[in-house]
């Protein structure tokens, strides 16, 4: 069943992104600016990662209201760098697939507030850039220390 989701979804995405489905662009034009992205974050270099989306970008994140904006963006991915830079925190990338337009990228980690246990993104790649993102995750979170 999560494969049919998964599937489900990327053809979504890719329909937001007036991308067809079955007659996507080149696989390995497409995911680029997504190995850029990971590269960058890999790195923590929030500028670099920008660099990999267009200017009309979206972010979608559970629980809250899609991001869009160029300094939204960069104000969403600082935070997401500051939690997984600080000392103790931990990221361990997982299975990376890409297919037409769209790549899937799992992930875990650990912050001093959280546990990630599981993370998913999902790209839409748009004319060589990330046009949207997705992110699911499980948090759980630490108890505040005294």
């Amino acid at each position: 069943m999560t494969s049919l989701k998964q599937v489900l979804a990327a053809a979504l995405l890719a329909t937001m992104a007036n991308v067809p489905v079955f007659a996507m662009a080149d696989q390995a034009a497409s995911e680029a600016p997504v190995r850029q992205y990971l590269k960058a974050w890999d790195a923590r270099d929030v500028e670099a990662m920008m660099k990999t989306f267009t200017d009309d970008a979206v972010v979608i994140l559970p629980a809250q209201a899609p991001v869009s904006g160029t300094q939204n963006l960069r104000g969403l991915l600082t935070a997401f760098v500051k939690s997984f830079s600080a000392p103790g925190a931990t990221f361990t990338p997982g299975q990376f697939t890409a297919t037409g337009s769209v790549a899937y990228f799992l992930w875990q980690g650990d912050t001093p507030s959280g546990r990630y246990p599981f993370g998913a993104d999902t790209f839409v790649v748009r004319n060589g850039h990330i046009a949207y993102l997705t992110l699911a995750f499980v948090a759980e979170p630490k108890p505040a220390k005294n």
